[in-house]
């Protein structure tokens, strides 16, 4: 190892990082570990020689700084005992600073205490002085308080003091007794004050009485006052049954004079009160008005509700109703008769249950008579065209559902379901009627039943089943009189009396497709006995259809021609699903004749090879037809009168099974 490699390695050995493993991989990739371990011999023992110069040289310095040290510890002895000295005197003069702070403070607080009894005995001194001054006012010169501006400050004054007496929790029981005598005269006095400016609607003097009222705290007060000697005397003679007569049981009537006196003679106070914000605390029509109006309501015409009249029930309850939004609208607050519990409690009074009930009984019963007793299905002329002696009762039900003398918003989701009921039970009358079928003496008259309760369906879906998603297509039905938050949920009522008719509408035109289909399939059938018309019976080629296939098509072409005119759209979709299915069968069936005649002259062509001889060799060629050829002819005029009839009766599916069919005898 050269001398610039071997200061590195020392250099290492001080470094921070040093770590073995990496000392010994770098180096020993230049040298073996022999090498490596005398080096590091070599320089312990030069580390081992610079230790024993350094250790001769500086002897000396060590012993002396051993000598220091010694003597060091002994001075250090020495100075322990002086500053615990100083330490507990230190202490002592601590707990003497500590108790003289305390002393102090103590001092302070007493000095404080002193203070504040010394100020609140100045105060109730102060306020029994000023409170036994009113009185002395009062009960001598009690004229002396006609000015209502030295009434305000008397007010202000004793309001102020007492006011802070309240919040400083000084009230003594003596005191109070002093202080609440002043209080109830200095208040009677302002309600008198109050009440002779209301009577003169002196909006100026009303103004100060309420600020009186605010400062001491009596706003319950005026509002009782007011309810007592203003209201009840307004509303006591309106509410009694001898009025209610007067107004031939017209609730609406008294109703419109209460409101009259709300909305008059109370204008005063509203417009004082919008014109101070200061005083909002007062709400006399919620605190004053409504209470006497709910007393004076309730004990007065304690038999409003007529539960056992429902129409003089609802018109009672809907003129309640609105009169008390109206009320609740001069609070400020439309959500009253929903959040507030006098008003709930006001209205709990209309038993809606019953009302519902009696309702639900008087509709509800009326249809279900209706579809019982109605012996003859047919209805005269009416306002919805309808045919059927039930879709016109139920749609007088329906109407009476929505009636504006029988409707009531709060009962909204009832008669929605009613209304879902009665057409439930509509339409479950037609399964029975398709079950029984007894009432209908031939096919023919059991046919216009069907077609003529299609209509009526299309009618009703256009009525209560509207294929719509807008809202202000309500209005145009007799949902209109639903509230406007309730609407949306017609929209879903639509939806599912719109499913619930087309399940019936498809019941029907099914029922009549099989009719129809069995009508012609019965004589279809023929067409498999058409092989034994001409096979080995001289019979001459056919030149026509045959007489199966004009009765197969007859019932399907009088059924078209009987209602063309009355449902185009239900017809177009039996006749298509009829003349599909009359066509898949008729094309199987005819399959089935052409593959069987195929299979007979094939077997024949076979025997007829191995039983030929010379005679019949010799025998001249006849151009006559054979049966087979008859046969298919046949089929060809008969599938050509089919189509005839047919083709431009079906849909595009229909048409497509048709040109199979003449493709299979093309």
């Amino acid at each position: 190892m050269d001398l610039k490699e071997d200061l590195i390695l020392k250099d290492s050995f001080f470094k921070d990082n040093f770590s073995v493993d990496q000392c010994l991989s770098k180096y020993t990739q230049k040298s073996d570990l022999e090498a490596l371990r005398k080096e590091l011999k070599n320089y312990g023992t030069e580390l081992q020689q610079q230790m024993s110069e350094i250790l001769k040289t500086e002897t000396e310095a060590i012993v002396n700084l051993a000598e220091y040290l010694t003597n060091l510890n002994s001075k250090i002895e020495n100075l322990s005992v002086p500053i615990c000295q100083l330490r507990e005197e230190i202490r002592t003069l601590h707990d003497l600073i500590q108790s003289a702070e305390n002393s102090y403070k103590k001092m302070l607080e007493d000095l404080k205490a002193n203070n504040t009894k010394k100020n609140n005995i100045h105060l109730k001194l102060g306020i029994t002085t000023t409170s036994l001054y009113i009185d002395k006012l009062i009960t001598s010169e009690s004229n002396s308080f006609d000015n209502v501006i030295i009434l305000e400050r008397v007010v202000n004054k004793y309001s102020f003091q007492r006011n802070y007496m309240d919040e400083l929790g000084i009230m003594s029981t003596d005191t109070e007794g002093i202080v609440k005598d002043v209080e109830n005269k200095l208040i009677e006095m302002v309600n008198k004050k109050f009440l002779d400016a209301f009577s003169s609607s002196n909006s100026e003097i009303l103004t100060r009485c309420l600020r009186m009222y605010d400062n001491l705290k009596k706003q319950d007060e005026v509002q009782k006052t007011f309810q007592v000697n203003v209201v009840r005397p307004a509303l006591l003679p309106l509410f009694n049954e001898r009025n209610l007569e007067k107004s031939q049981q017209d609730i609406n009537q008294i109703y419109e004079e209460v409101l009259i006196f709300m909305n008059t003679k109370m204008n005063v106070l509203f417009e004082i009160l919008a014109q101070n914000p200061e005083l909002k605390c007062f709400n006399f029509t919620l605190n004053s008005f409504w209470k006497e109006f709910d007393k004076q309501l309730r004990e007065g015409l304690p038999y409003i509700t007529a539960p056992g009249n429902p129409e003089l029930f609802q018109k009672r309850y809907k003129s309640t109703w609105a009169t008390l939004l109206k009320i609740a609208n001069k609070c400020g607050d439309d959500e009253l008769l929903q959040e507030d519990d006098t008003f709930q409690e006001h209205l709990k009074r209309f038993n809606l249950p019953v009302y519902f009930e009696i309702r639900y009984q008087q509709i509800a019963g009326g249809f279900e008579n209706d579809i019982l007793t109605n012996t003859d299905f047919y209805a005269s002329n009416n306002e919805i065209s309808c045919k059927l002696k039930n879709t016109l009762a139920l749609w007088k039900g329906l109407k009476k559902c929505y009636d504006k003398d029988v409707y009531l918003d709060q009962l909204a989701d009832q008669f929605l379901k009613l209304s879902m009921m009665l057409l439930s039970r509509y339409l479950r009358w037609f399964k029975t009627v398709l079950q029984e079928k007894s009432s209908f003496p031939d096919d023919e008259k059991w046919e216009t039943f069907i077609m003529n309760s299609l209509i009526d369906l299309n009618i009703l879906k256009n009525l209560v089943a509207l294929n719509t998603e807008k809202i202000d297509d309500v209005e145009k039905t007799i949902f209109k009189i639903i509230h406007p938050n309730m609407k949306f949920i017609v929209l879903r009522v639509y939806k599912c009396n719109r499913n619930s008719v087309e399940e019936v509408q498809s019941n029907l035109k099914n029922h009549l497709t099989n009719i129809k289909f069995q009508e012609s399939s019965m004589h279809l059938q023929n067409v498999g006995a058409i092989p034994r018309l001409y096979r080995r019976t001289n019979r001459s080629a056919p030149k026509s259809a045959s007489t199966y296939m004009i009765e197969a098509v007859k019932p399907i072409i009088n059924f078209h021609n009987k209602f063309k005119t009355v449902v185009q759209s239900d017809l177009n979709e039996i006749m298509d699903n009829v003349i599909t299915r009359v066509t898949q069968q008729y094309l199987t069936l005819v399959q089935e004749v052409l593959m069987s005649v195929c299979k007979t002259e094939e077997s024949l062509r076979r025997l007829k090879s191995r039983n030929v001889n010379s005679s019949e060799e010799a025998s001249p060629q006849t151009d006559t037809m054979s049966d087979e050829m008859k046969i298919r002819e046949q089929i060809k005029y008969d599938v050509a009168y089919f189509l005839e009839k047919l083709y431009n009766l079906g849909s595009p599916t229909s048409r497509a099974t048709m040109d199979t069919l003449r493709k299979e005898t093309s």
